[in-house]
Parts: C-alpha cells; structure tokens; sequence
C-alpha cells in the first residue's frame, strides 16, 4: 500500500500536470475561436447535422491556412500520388458525410492537420452546448438553467454518473500479435495497486467510511462507501488483464464483456502537427467507431434506469442501458442474502450487500487506452480534440469524470498516479519523469 504522504506528493505533481494540460486546450481552443470563420465554422453556414451532432467539418473553407508556391492548396507531405488517387477528392472516409462540399485530401488547417478531418460542433467553441448528448430537457435547456433556483435544482434531477477512466499496465510491447502482449511484471503490480486504491474507494475509506459522532453524520456531504455499477475493459489482451486484476480486488461489481469500441486507436488529428506519425487513414479508419464509444458511455443517466443491472440486485439484468447484463465476463445474479459473506481479496469486506433501490451517484470503470481516454477527456469537457496528445496518461493512471442530471460536466482528476509511488510508474516503456 502506497503512504498517505506518497499520494499526497504525487497527487499534488499529477495535478501541476493537469493544469499544464488544461492551459495548454485552453490556449488551442481560443486560437481556435478566432480562425472560425476563416473555416466557415458556423453552424448555420452549411455545417452537416447528424441527428442534432456535427463531428468533422464539411465544408469548402475560405482560406484553410498555408498555400503553395504557386496560390493553391497546400498538399499534405503524408500523401504520395498513389495515396492520392486511393482516395480522391470525393472520398467518403467518416460515416456522417465528412468528405462532401468539395474537400480532399490535400485541404490543410493552417499546414498542421486535414481540414476534413476537424471536428466541427454545431455550437462553436467555447460556448457550451447544453444538449451535447441529445438528453436536454426544458428542466436543462441553456434558459433555465441561467437563473439560479432552477439551477440548483437541476443538480437533484437525477443520479449524478462517475466515471473513471484506467489506462492498462505496462505491458510488452515487442510483439505485434495482440494476444501476446501481456502485462509485464510491472504492469501487474501497477494494477493490483490500482485494485487496491479502488477497493478503498468503494469501502468509503480506510476504515470503510468516516469515523464520525452520530450528531456529525448529517452534516457530511459525500461520505461513506460507493456504489459501483460495473467495469467496462477494452477487447485488447493488456487491458483485459488489467480489468481482472482490478475486478479481483472488487469482486462484487459486475465485470462485463471487452466492448472492440474502447480499443486503442489514433482517435482525431493532432495539433501541434506530429510529422513522425502517419494518422490519416488511421483516423478514417477509427474515428467514428471511437465516436459512437464516447456517445455509448458519456451521457446523462438514463431517467429509466433504475440500477437493476447490479448483479446482486434482485431484478439484475432488466436494466433498460445499451447494454446485456446478459453477456459479462464474470456474473452473479444471486439475490444475496443479509449474512452472505462479502469478503474479497484479502479477507477485506466489501459493501453493497445492500444495494439501494434509486441510488443518487453511480460509478463507472472503464479500462481503457492512453489515445481513449485523452479524446474522452476533451470532448466530455467540450474542448477540441485534437488536442489530445497534449496529455499525458501514464499506466494504470486515473482520470475522473462526472455527469451531472443537468449535463454539466466536471473533471476531478486527470492522469492521477498517486497510488502507485514514483517507483511504479511509468509511460509504456519509459519509467519515472526524465524522458
């Protein structure tokens, strides 16, 4: 187990890394704001709605930043002429039309990205949309949420969603074959610490929630243990294992089949431009199926859900989410009795031997990818995401998203590694901070 004093250290460290991180989106998307209409980025200027949702940019922009020598489009230097006529200037590479309105592949943003391949919101940046996963209600709509009582209220709407987010352990990277590149004996011990930290979490603390004066109870908000719902795991060997280790430590949440949308891709364009990776094609190739994950596991919580897909709740596998309580890695739908015995690894006692009917927060664990969970983190927080190499999440690290009923979003830790100690961390085969 890691010192108090340890993960206060690292803590602190992860968070100096958080903010560089967040100054530096919020630097690219108020340089974004001002080239807007220079990309006729509006969304009333023939922007391609997709059911209300704009993912990539579709049409001719007015000056898309650098040309040639001779006044015309600047070509991408990635391309050859071979890759030219593989997908010409009519090519349809993303799902919603991205392509149409005359762009190709030769269309730069400012030299530094495809100008195809730009996500383009129906409401520009920075505003915020308030029906970013087509769940608004006039409860949450922009107008009512400006004045203050219904502000307040709208936080009580619902459930409150938590997600954490995991990147895998270290794992060896010499093969190709995908089923071979396992977990080094590192990167098992990043996640048994991982399992450990989230083991706490769920108990509600060290001594399984606040020691406190019945008379001071009422008066603490948030105490006490947490409820969570299920793990979510990629399809990839390095973070199935991972999630097995973690789930050994939680075993009582419910741990579901590896869901192929959560694996790790080359997710949107990277800003500043990375001449070393060649991305285009696996960018078309990937980005709408990593889209359709963020839409999968990002929204508001579900008023019709009624938390039944708790493996131990008596109506387990009812619940009405996207997905089949059905289908799971490891399930229990055993009603558990009061006197069932709820120790884990290590003997150690874990809660939910009552599950509550309707509770008012649900947690969330996804074991993910380094690309994955960066491209989550700027489009649930509505920043562009092509900035999403400029973050950094190292193995078995943990971001943390909240959801509100009203659909405001909230960030409360990114990349944090303050479980595991200097000594355990590392970023794939880098290890410590020198590099």
């Amino acid at each position: 187990m890691f010192s108090a004093r340890s993960a206060l250290f690292f803590s602190r460290t992860e968070n100096q890394v958080a903010l560089a991180s967040f100054v530096s989106a919020a630097t690219f998307l108020m340089q974004w704001h001002l080239h807007q209409d220079q990309l006729g980025n509006h969304h009333h200027h023939g922007s391609n709605h997709n059911n209300g949702h704009v993912t990539f940019c579709d049409a001719e922009p007015k000056n898309a930043g650098p040309t040639n020598a001779a006044g015309g489009k600047k070509t991408n230097p990635e391309f050859s002429s071979q890759d030219m006529a593989e997908f010409g200037p009519n090519s349809s590479g993303f799902a919603d039309g991205a392509n149409s309105g005359g762009l190709d592949n030769t269309t730069m943003f400012y030299g530094q990205c495809l100008a195809r391949q730009l996500r383009r919101p129906k409401i520009p940046y920075p505003a915020w949309d308030y029906d970013w996963d087509h769940r608004e209600t006039e409860a949450t709509s922009q107008e009512a949420l400006s004045g203050q009582s219904q502000f307040n209220k709208s936080k009580s709407l619902g459930k409150t969603r938590h997600l954490i987010l995991i990147r895998h352990g270290q794992y060896d990277e010499r093969y190709k074959d995908d089923r071979r590149r396992k977990l080094t004996p590192l990167g098992r011990h990043q996640a048994e610490l991982t399992g450990q930290r989230l083991a706490v979490l769920a108990r509600g603390g060290l001594q399984g929630g606040p020691q406190l004066s019945p008379a001071k109870k009422d008066h603490v908000v948030g105490a006490g243990p947490l409820y969570i719902k299920s793990i979510h795991v990629s399809d990839m060997e390095r973070a199935k294992e991972t999630a097995r280790i973690i789930h050994s430590h939680i075993p009582h949440v419910k741990l579901n089949d590896p869901d192929p949308m959560l694996n790790e891709a080359l997710p949107a364009p990277m800003i500043p431009i990375r001449p070393d990776i060649r991305a285009v094609r696996e960018i078309d190739a990937n980005h709408n199926r990593v889209e359709a994950a963020f839409q999968k596991y990002f929204h508001r919580a579900d008023p019709n859900d009624h938390h039944n897909d708790h493996p131990h709740h008596p109506h387990a596998g009812s619940s009405s989410s996207s997905e089949n309580p059905q289908h799971s890695m490891e399930q229990n739908t055993d009603v558990e009795s009061p006197d069932q015995d709820h120790s884990g690894a290590g003997g150690e006692h874990h809660p939910h031997h009552n599950v509550p009917s309707n509770p008012k927060h649900e947690f969330e664990i996804i074991v993910a990818h380094g690309n994955i969970i960066r491209f989550f983190f700027c489009r649930a927080l509505q920043l562009p995401p092509e900035a999403w190499l400029r973050i950094s999440t190292f193995n078995c690290s943990m971001t943390y998203i909240m959801i509100y009923p009203n659909g405001y979003v909230s960030c409360r830790m990114l990349g944090d590694v303050g479980h595991l100690g200097y000594d355990n961390t590392s970023f794939s085969g880098s290890h410590g901070y020198n590099w």
